[in-house]
């Protein structure tokens, strides 16, 4: 008898470890956020999708269809590492995404240092409603509010590397924003943009409550041993500017993510008056 009660408890333990693992690294959220600006008139609504390392949510990924679909996106932004390097076919599930996100509104994309195969940027570039913003701007209006959108696809920087040296300055009558993969904000400094929108950190994967992420650019418990600062999920103010950085949906290198689930984002931009 004692025996199978103690078999009964570790199955129940095994089950429900197995679906707290499970629901931390392969059920999808949305999060919202309300960045507020006076360069704004109306509410613009933007989705963010980032790091899906060629992951299904769903048939053909019919869950982040779906998620974004209900959110009613204004501009879909996709911020990189959409496949790994190396996974084989996975790059045909990012693109299969990519082009089905793109019927639901104008998309925007940059690579990271991942999905940078020649290729898979050529079938993007013919992806109709999609825009590949690697070291390209564009203007929009939105709304009634005028955007100028600005792409880079760093994922490695110079010391000498200086935004101006590729773009003209920013416009201060329009709402300016960055796609950058890569949320690394000290040589974002100098260039006039409002806001940055980056993913790459996956959000430490492992998130601890009151410590944040576990691991942050090469630096495990960053809140005590990294000294710059630390961009690693969700807004953040600086300078003159914000970022706001998503963990993205893919578990690379592994499914390890915990309290820090797979997520799509809704930016909401708001007039703060």
């Amino acid at each position: 008898m004692k025996k199978r009660k103690k078999l009964v408890a570790f199955l129940v333990i095994a089950l429900l470890l197995a679906t707290l693992w499970s629901y931390n690294n392969f059920s999808v959220k949305l999060t919202e956020q309300t960045i507020y600006t006076d360069k704004v008139k109306a509410d613009v609504r933007i989705a963010l999708v980032s790091d899906l390392h060629g992951a299904e949510f769903g048939k053909e990924n019919g869950r982040i269809i779906d998620m974004v679909k209900a959110a009613e996106p204004d501009l879909i932004f996709v911020l990189g590492d959409m496949y790994t390097r190396g996974q084989y076919g996975k790059n045909e599930i990012a693109i299969n995404l990519i082009r089905r996100l793109s019927e639901i509104a104008d998309t925007y994309a940059v690579t990271g240092d991942h999905d940078t195969d020649e290729q898979y940027k050529a079938e993007l570039n013919a992806l109709d409603n999609v825009h590949l913003m690697n070291y390209k701007n564009e203007s929009l209006t939105v709304n009634g509010n005028e955007l100028e959108i600005y792409g880079i696809d760093n994922v490695y920087f110079t010391e000498s590397f200086d935004l101006h040296n590729e773009f003209d300055e920013p416009s201060a009558d329009k709402l300016n924003i960055l796609l950058a993969h890569i949320p690394q904000t000290e040589y974002y400094e100098s260039f006039d943009v409002d806001l940055i929108f980056s993913g790459d950190t996956h959000g430490g994967l492992i998130r601890l409550p009151y410590f944040g992420a576990i691991y942050y650019n090469g630096y495990l418990l960053p809140q005590f041993t990294y000294h710059g600062r630390i961009t690693d999920k969700g807004l953040f103010d600086f300078m003159d500017k914000q970022i706001f950085v998503t963990s993205g949906l893919g578990n690379y290198p592994l499914p390890i993510r915990f309290c820090n689930r797979p997520e799509i984002c809704l930016i909401i931009l708001k007039n703060n008056l």
